[in-house]
């Protein structure tokens, strides 16, 4: 079982994590979404994406993934506060928001549509496969729920977005797949409303600065990527995008800006490189594998202190309470104190 220890340094943290997908399950950010991402919306605005189309409470981390599972809560089993808080990792894989939306030419069928937010992309298999497998357990999940026996018309077109924070090559972007049609011989075809029922997009969010040819780019990178606090974070929000967030979403971003999973990243990426050059100086030929992995562990312990220090002094800095900042950083209440002491914050 992985600890919050293993979390850090692996540069996830659960706590962020959760205040990150309640955060994302707002209506106020989720219109921004499918205004960039789900064709249906385009001409549309957000004013309208937030209030009309977006139906129900977009449930948290709280639909399961697996076949035999998805649909084994009793009803109402798509709508309402199915919601669960999320401090640590669990067995069972759950899709982060799922919600419906109903659509602009009045379609009586509507969309079911998926937000996953993903720290990495670096992961041993193509992520859009999984983003793939996602929309077909949307499809399939639908069986018994909106349509029984063969009554396949009746199937919901299906979205699953993937908002990757750790992008290839740092570069910003935005990819879709769907379904298209391709007559090979003769002219026999269908209507795309047949077989256009399920898009994965893959939305890539940059570090390297705000994207000025897409507002949903700009939004995201503010969001989860700049350098500012909480404060200029809502300013942004407020100022650029008509988004002003109630007291609880504010506490998200405050908790969020505290448990920066860049800044802990940045941190073990910084050990890692000196143990690496520690252990490439002083192991011997002969011993060399030795001394580069014990300079790579001792690198690791440096930048994972320097890096909870620093974390520490940003919560103490906020006001965190004293019980979380040692949840979350695994430090001790002594250890804490001291170090408010000597960078004269409260405590």
């Amino acid at each position: 079982m992985e600890t919050l220890e293993d979390l850090y340094l692996a540069g996830r943290n659960p706590e962020y994590d959760a205040n990150a997908k309640k955060l994302l399950a707002s209506r106020k950010i989720l219109a921004w979404i499918l205004k960039y991402c789900v064709p249906e919306f385009e001409d549309s605005t957000i004013e309208d994406i937030r209030d009309i189309y977006i139906q129900g409470t977009p449930e948290v981390a709280s639909v399961p993934v697996m076949p035999d599972k998805t649909n084994a809560r009793q009803l109402p089993r798509i709508l309402g506060e199915n919601t669960e808080d999320k401090t640590l990792t669990e067995g069972t894989v759950t899709f982060d928001i799922r919600f419906r939306a109903s659509t602009p030419d009045g379609s009586a069928l509507g969309l079911i549509i998926n937000v996953e937010a993903q720290h990495s992309a670096s992961v041993s298999y193509p992520l859009v496969t999984r983003a793939l497998y996602y929309v077909s357990r949307l499809i399939s999940s639908q069986h018994d729920v909106d349509f029984d026996k063969s009554h396949y018309e009746k199937i919901r077109k299906v979205y699953s977005i993937w908002l990757c924070m750790d992008p290839p090559g740092d570069e910003s972007g935005i990819t879709q797949y769907r379904v298209q049609e391709n007559l090979k011989y003769g002219m026999i075809g269908e209507e795309e409303k047949h077989y256009d029922l399920a898009q994965a997009v893959m939305v890539y969010i940059s570090s390297k600065k705000r994207d000025p040819g897409n507002r949903l780019l700009r939004l995201l990178y503010e969001l989860f990527k700049s350098d500012d606090n909480a404060a200029g974070k809502m300013k942004t929000l407020e100022n650029d995008y008509q988004i002003k967030l109630n007291e609880s979403e504010e506490g998200m971003v405050d908790i969020m800006c505290n448990l920066s999973v860049g800044i802990a990243k940045a941190g073990v990426d910084k050990g890692y490189l000196l143990g690496r050059q520690d252990g490439r100086i002083e192991g011997r030929q002969e011993g060399r594998q030795e001394g580069r992995q014990e300079g790579i562990r001792d690198g690791v312990r440096l930048g994972k202190a320097e890096n909870q220090r620093e974390v520490t002094v940003r919560m103490l800095e906020n006001h965190m309470p004293l019980e979380i900042i040692v949840r979350i950083t695994g430090q001790s209440e002594d250890d804490i104190k001291r170090i408010a002491e000597e960078e004269s914050l409260p405590c």
